[in-house]
């Protein structure tokens, strides 16, 4: 009479189980199939992200060459000062100008 375990079933009734090399070859299987996809889904990520970025860089370059961008550079730098200057408070701000303006063109008489 064949063994019984505790679920009252015998050995020879259960079906037989993977032998753990052949459950360890499917697990790792599996792995590299995950890892395969994670990999591709990464690389569309990069290539999308590199094809807007090329996009905008040509776009930006368009733009920066212009004429009306050219033409205006000069009102934009002089915005930016104003706004420097409202930040800073006129004394703190002059005293920064010619510091730079010292920096600039006394420093070059060498």
């Amino acid at each position: 009479m064949p063994e019984s375990d505790a679920s009252g079933l015998s050995a020879a009734n259960e079906p037989q189980q993977p032998s753990l090399s052949v459950r360890l070859a499917a697990v790792e299987a599996e792995r590299d199939r995950l890892q395969a996809e994670l990999d591709a889904r990464e690389n569309e990520s990069l290539a999308s992200w590199l094809e807007v970025v090329g996009t905008e860089s040509r776009v930006l370059g368009d733009m920066y060459n212009t004429l009306s961008w050219r033409v205006t550079k000069p009102l934009r730098f002089v915005r930016k000062i104003q706004i420097k200057a409202v930040e800073l408070g006129p004394s703190r701000f002059s005293q920064l100008a010619v510091a730079d303006l010292k920096r600039r063109y006394l420093g070059r008489r060498r």
